[in-house]
């Protein structure tokens, strides 16, 4: 048995299943999907079998437990975990099954406690040298370690004796949009992906109160979930204080081949995110997707941003609320679409799944007796 487990991500997550277990699905690989979340989905098909377990039922320790009972009814060849909480399952597992381990880290980890954590300066940091070291001591039990960017480094893998493969979040090419650059997309401007007061929503929102001050039929469209119900409240309360209700519309989560759609009618796509050691080192996705549906794009000055190369990007300093309002407006007035021409052939060309899918296949290959 071959078993993929996620104990945070939505079933349908782009990287776990619509990238990395349809590659395996295409090279007759049987898969056994694991995933906790408050979803009914089920997407067992020909070549996986799916079981999903309610968050609310389980918590991430219940969880494990009763993956190990599964798994000592019928012992897993390879264990692909998706989340360092379950670094402890894999542990057991590799003890008592010898099973190969992979290891696909999405974030920097020090990183996410640095952003989100509400202790100080020095508490923060104690916290962070704490999970390095307790990652490092899960290490012995990890046979192969992925990354979803160049960046990330957590407790320095190759110093301890990994060379880890790197799988960028490029989009698959199987699914991108046909593009009409002729149709006129109006003023529309998009952001998708996970909400919350670091990925700078906020000035977004007093951003669109500016914008449509100066285009009058300016519209903002927000897909994803917020990270919490009390900045849900904050985002709303300040679009109805600000009088954007026919300006501003947020959607909710959408899965991931529904937001094409969304992406191909929206004139702008914006990344606004603040200045954080988070959003210091990884690459969003978004901006590969906003490039693929012909989307112009705002993007907040950061190095991940730079890292690949984008055309007619417009870069604003992070949480400068008046400069991101100007270039907004300055991209819905551009009507050039030579650059967003040449972005979306970077993506069928070079920036897509199918060029690095392989990385995927010979770590899988390594690990199949």
């Amino acid at each position: 048995m071959i078993c993929i487990v996620s104990c945070e991500h939505y079933p349908d997550d782009e990287r776990i299943y619509h990238r990395e277990i349809q590659t395996l699905v295409n090279n007759k690989i049987h898969i056994t999907y694991f995933s906790r979340s408050e979803s009914d989905i089920d997407l067992s098909d020909q070549f996986v079998s799916h079981i999903n377990y309610q968050k609310s039922s389980f918590s991430t320790d219940a969880y494990q437990k009763d993956l190990l009972r599964i798994f000592s009814e019928n012992r897993p060849m390879i264990l692909h975990i998706h989340e360092p909480a379950l670094l402890p399952l894999a542990k057991m597992v590799k003890e008592l099954f010898n099973t190969k381990v992979i290891y696909d880290v999405h974030e920097d980890y020090p990183s996410l406690i640095q952003t989100f954590s509400r202790w100080g300066k020095i508490i923060k940091n104690l916290n962070g040298k704490i999970w390095l070291r307790k990652e490092k001591q899960f290490l012995e039990y990890v046979d192969e370690i992925i990354l979803a960017s160049p960046a990330i480094n957590n407790c320095g893998y190759i110093e301890n004796g990994f060379i880890p493969i790197v799988l960028e979040n490029f989009p698959s090419s199987t699914i991108l949009p046909k593009v009409d650059f002729k149709s006129d997309r109006g003023n529309t401007i998009i952001y998708h992906g996970h909400i919350g007061p670091e990925r700078g929503i906020t000035e977004l929102i007093e951003s669109i109160s500016m914008v449509a001050k100066r285009v009058n039929d300016v519209s903002l469209s927000l897909f994803g979930a917020f990270r919490t119900e009390q900045y849900k409240k904050n985002i709303l309360s300040l679009i109805n204080q600000l009088g954007l209700n026919n300006h501003v519309e947020w959607h909710g989560h959408i899965s991931h081949r529904e937001i094409w759609d969304q992406l191909a009618k929206n004139a702008i796509g914006v990344i606004p995110f603040l200045d954080n050691p988070l959003t210091r080192l990884g690459t969003p996705t978004k901006l590969f997707e906003f490039m693929a549906a012909g989307c112009r794009i705002v993007a907040s000055d950061l190095k991940p941003m730079k890292r690949y190369d984008v055309d007619g990007l417009a870069l604003v300093k992070p949480g400068n609320v008046v400069a991101l309002a100007d270039h907004l407006v300055k991209e819905l007035n551009n009507k050039s679409v030579k650059e967003l021409q040449v972005n979306q052939r970077k993506i069928i060309n070079e920036y897509n799944w199918e060029s690095i899918s392989i990385r995927l296949i010979k770590v899988y290959k390594k690990l199949i007796p």
